[in-house]
């Protein structure tokens, strides 16, 4: 099972999800491996819809979804700050 948040972050909507590793799947001794992914959504000054979607880099894993939904989040806030500051947002 997939777990997601939603929150609006400087007029950015975004999409929080945990997402299972299905390899994880193949041993249940280890249990759930939940893998962070965030998707940025936005309408631009012209009306248009923007998406990013945001993967963890480093490919980690996490055994708490709520930990992987903060990582996620944490992603996309700083993707945010640092890149789409000063990008018109409607």
């Amino acid at each position: 099972m997939n777990e997601q948040s939603y929150e609006n972050y400087r007029g950015f909507q975004i999409w929080a999800c945990a997402q299972i590793d299905p390899v994880a799947g193949e041993g249940l001794e280890l249990g759930a491996i939940y893998q962070p992914v965030a998707v940025i959504q936005w309408d631009d000054c012209t009306g248009a819809s923007r998406k990013k979607l945001l993967c963890d880099p480093k490919l980690r894993g996490y055994q708490s979804s709520g930990d992987a939904l903060r990582i996620a989040a944490a992603m996309a806030k700083r993707y945010i700050d640092t890149t789409l500051t000063g990008v018109c947002v409607a």
